[in-house]
């Protein structure tokens, strides 16, 4: 079964970069400053000018994980900081 959000069908095994920074709701530049600094993973289709990335769709679970484990340990650091007081 396809579903669809928009333009975008759910059952692409690869995201262009403004599918994907649509579902995140950033900026597509955001997305590509992320690709190239290598906290995204992706890969480069494509030479010059018109060249684009295209992203793992797993990358969207991984990226979810991480911002996880990072409120997490905040929830943890808050809750220490509390303990003192």
């Amino acid at each position: 079964m396809l579903v669809y959000i928009g333009y975008m069908s759910l059952d692409k095994e690869f995201l262009t970069v403004k599918e994907y920074a649509a579902l995140l709701n950033v900026h597509p530049n955001t997305v590509r400053r992320s690709l190239k600094s290598g906290r995204i993973s992706g890969f480069k289709v494509g030479a010059g000018k018109r060249s684009d990335y295209r992203i793992p769709r797993s990358e969207i679970n991984r990226m979810a994980f991480v911002d996880l484990e990072k409120i997490v340990a905040k929830m943890v650091e808050d809750r220490a900081v509390l303990k003192e007081k």
